[in-house]
């Protein structure tokens, strides 16, 4: 959802529980004063990450914008444009820390889905991923309870009607829209792919967090 455009308390509201959310994940992982981070997935500004994070970490930013989208305001922030199923260009255990912030529920495609994962894999011994899930109690996007669970034809209606999040037209152009976009799978369903990480509902009981923690 477009959260620049609502109100300013609704957007403090959205700011704190972005907050909270991260730090409770950082709580479960080892921290170091100068972790090297790659974010998949970062985005246009560091709302859902780099915001909430200390000065000293070294982040490297990736995503399929380009560079002139990226308003990231983070001191130790760099940005590469890439494909995150293809992240090559970086070696095996390069990061202290890799970090995606709702993106996986966007890859549809299982086959760039499990190269994502793959890479998530071997770019870092920890890993925080948050993404919305099948039961999330308010979805974040469309902002309706249990929406994942709607049948596809009831999800796409209620968009349509309400125009949610502005994607009336999106599905008027394009009737697969929400089904090449969106993806919700259940905690039970991320585990097969994340087998050795533990997974939290957040407080706010919309996204689920998939935490790896390395033990030296």
């Amino acid at each position: 959802m477009q959260s620049d455009n609502f109100p300013k308390i609704l957007r403090e509201i959205l700011k704190y529980r972005r907050k909270i959310r991260i730090l409770k994940a950082l709580q479960k992982i080892n921290i170091s004063p100068n972790m090297k981070v790659l974010d998949i997935g970062c985005g246009p500004d560091g709302r859902s990450f780099e915001d909430f994070i200390p000065n000293t970490w070294q982040i490297t930013g990736v995503d399929i914008r380009d560079k002139v989208d990226i308003k990231h305001t983070h001191p130790n922030f760099q940005f590469q444009k890439a494909d995150a199923s293809d992240l090559s260009n970086f070696k095996d255990l390069q990061f202290d820390l890799v970090v995606s912030i709702g993106m996986l529920e966007h890859i549809t495609n299982m086959t760039i889905f499990n190269k994502i994962v793959n890479n998530i894999h071997r770019l870092a011994k920890q890993h925080i991923i948050i993404v919305p899930w099948k039961y999330a109690f308010i979805e974040p996007h469309y902002g309706v309870p249990f929406f994942p669970l709607f049948p596809d034809k009831l999800k796409i209606f209620v968009i349509k009607f309400f125009n949610l999040s502005n994607h009336r037209s999106y599905l008027i152009s394009d009737p697969y829209y929400l089904q090449d976009n969106f993806m919700w799978l259940s905690n039970k369903e991320y585990k097969k792919y994340f087998p050795n990480s533990n997974i939290f509902v957040s407080q706010t009981f919309d996204t689920i967090a998939i935490i790896k923690k390395y033990s030296p």
